[in-house]
């Protein structure tokens, strides 16, 4: 068997060795040179036989040596061609192109040299090449259909219409060629030519019409073409002969869904779910477009309920638990949400956006001492957060924890510099510690940045106040209400701030009073008003309200220290300091309290 591959090599190789043609004549001198051709050509033979036995063993290298003694005798495609294919075995491109070249040089039509240098040049990652050697090809034989197919497979990638092109211009030469069809499906599918792929898959499953893949294909074209009657009439027989097939039951809750039948749709989810067979991969996205479809549709909120404590039921999966905590947060059950999503974020300890998501919940839900504690965990494990970081600053900055939460802060104006929650909640800390001109760097900063926010006005406005700074502070007041009339806490710190100075009582009485009938139970609101009584010397309408703040915040010593100067207008001496004796109580640091104390000899 090797003796005739090696016999049939050398007639490949041999053949139309050498370009002279050599004629047999009576002159000594033509005879002599025809005897040095024939002997040459004798060598090559024997040179190219040797190769063809060390290639057929695997031995590359030696071939290649003795192609080239063959080749130093006689030049002729074969030779080139045999070169080539060693030197692509082993992977030496730029000789194994070299002798490709030659080869198709030496003989153009031939088609298995052009095929081997196309395939060099494949190798070589030179596709252009490649498809210049392919196209060539395909004009020497138009009939030489495996051209057409490699062309088109090598453009498929980068120029996908035109493989389309040659897979349509292959099939009407050749007919209903299965591997042709399949390519045309696949290319017209990833282009969107839903009709040409439904048309294209039809007839393949007219050649193999139990073929499942092709059969879910078909259906899939279907749904996106919103033909669902044509899609349930494919999925009933491929479920007749395939009942238990996944894929095709999701296809059908699929095509029930998309149609509007949610219910009939859910009836088959709720197949899979409880199909123990079925990979929780899939579970999981099932539950996942029920829970992104309940933003559109919330009757969907029972359903997607049921399927989510199937899956909790089956597993602790963290993706659950904060599918729970999501579907919590819709009944407004904001502790059971929280735990959940504190559960998800133990189960996925890498996984920052649940504890970024944790910490909103928490947060909006108030619930700020689990908000301090989950938070302060969450960070060390994603220092670099923005959100996480801006949630533990608010956080506790309403816990009164200033010097904590501006560290925080100041992290999160660093991850962040343009963003107006952090700048605002920063200068109100940094306020709050006393360090009222960097806070007005960074409040005016935010101000740029939203020029109409007025919540940054009015902090802006205390801390000029509280700078004395009052033209400042009256005039970002007045900017504010310029914006919004109405807003009840700009309308009171301005009209504290006029009280504060005895100036501008009436005004500061009315804008109060609107502050009131939006908030009438706020104790701050209700103070300033009793205290804007009181600047007018109406002491038993401002007993009335700062007693009704007080009972409200009890625990307030500004608010505690206004009703004991109003009982010692009254002349209620001993009640006026009972209560600046529990507003020091409160907060020894009220020197006010104690020089009016010494003052009056109480």
């Amino acid at each position: 068997m090797k003796l005739y591959i090696i016999y049939i090599l050398l007639l490949l190789i041999i053949a139309g060795c050498s370009s002279k043609q050599v004629v047999l004549t009576d002159k000594p001198d033509k005879q002599m040179e025809f005897a040095d051709s024939l002997n040459s050509q004798r060598k090559a033979e024997d040179a190219v036989i040797k190769g063809g036995i060390a290639e057929l063993k695997g031995n590359y290298a030696e071939a290649i040596l003795e192609y080239q003694e063959a080749l130093s005798f006689t030049e002729s495609s074969g030779i080139h061609f045999a070169l080539a294919k060693s030197y692509l075995k082993l992977n030496k491109l730029s000789n194994a192109l070299h002798h490709s070249k030659a080869a198709v040089k030496f003989d153009s039509l031939s088609t298995d040299y052009s095929l081997l240098l196309a395939g060099i040049y494949l190798t070589a990652r030179m596709p252009d090449s490649a498809a210049v050697v392919y196209e060539k090809i395909i004009d020497n034989d138009s009939t030489y259909y495996q051209a057409y197919f490699s062309l088109a497979r090598l453009y498929e990638s980068s120029k996908p219409r035109k493989a389309l092109e040659i897979y349509n211009k292959l099939y009407k030469r050749s007919g209903a060629d299965w591997n042709v069809l399949l390519r045309i499906a696949d290319i017209n599918e990833r282009l969107g030519n839903i009709d040409e792929t439904i048309k294209t898959v039809e007839e393949l499953l007219a050649l193999d019409p139990s073929n499942l893949q092709l059969q879910k294909l078909l259906i899939e074209s279907y749904i996106k073409s919103k033909k669902y009657d044509k899609s349930l009439e494919s999925l009933k027989d491929a479920l007749t002969l395939f009942p238990e097939d996944v894929s095709l039951i999701e296809y059908k809750a699929k095509t029930l869904i998309d149609k509007g039948d949610w219910e009939a749709g859910s009836k088959e989810y709720r197949k899979l779910i409880k199909n123990d067979n079925v990979p929780f991969e899939a579970k999981i996205r099932i539950a996942s477009a029920f829970m992104n479809e309940i933003n559109r549709d919330s009757t969907l909120i029972p359903i997607a309920k049921e399927i989510v404590e199937q899956l909790n039921a089956d597993s602790s999966n963290w993706q659950v638990k904060a599918f729970l905590g999501e579907l919590s947060l819709r009944e407004k059950q904001d502790s059971v949400a929280a735990k959940h999503f504190i559960d998800a974020a133990t189960g996925a300890e890498w996984n920052s956006q649940l504890y970024e998501r944790l910490g909103i919940v928490l947060f909006e839900a108030q619930m700020i001492d689990s908000a301090v504690v989950q938070m302060s965990e969450a960070v060390k494990k994603f220092p670099d957060s923005f959100i996480i970081n801006i949630i533990l600053g608010l956080s506790l900055s309403q816990k009164n924890k200033h010097e904590e939460a501006e560290r925080v802060l100041n992290k999160a104006v660093l991850l962040n510099g343009n963003d107006i929650t952090a700048l605002h909640a920063y200068g109100f800390t940094l306020n709050q510690l006393d360090r009222q001109a960097e806070a007005v760097k960074y409040l005016e900063k935010a101000l740029t940045l939203d020029a109409g926010n007025v919540q940054i006005m009015g902090t802006l406005g205390l801390i000029f106040d509280g700078m004395s700074d009052y033209e400042k502070s009256d005039a970002i007041y007045e900017s504010a209400l310029a914006i919004d009339s109405t807003n009840a806490l700009i309308l009171n710190n301005y009209a504290y701030s006029l009280s504060e100075r005895d100036i501008k009582l009436e005004r500061a009485l009315k804008m109060v009073e609107k502050s009131i009938e939006q908030e009438p139970d706020n104790s701050s609101y209700l103070d300033t008003i009793g205290w804007v009584h009181f600047k007018l010397g109406n002491y038993e309408v401002a007993r009335n309200y700062i007693e009704r703040a007080v009972e409200i915040e009890d625990d307030n010593a500004t608010l505690i220290d206004h009703l004991a100067d109003v009982y010692y207008k009254l002349g209620k001496k001993d009640k006026a300091l009972e209560l600046w004796q529990r507003a020091l109580e409160l907060d020894n640091t009220l020197d006010s309290v104690k020089q009016k104390i010494a003052q009056e000899g109480l």
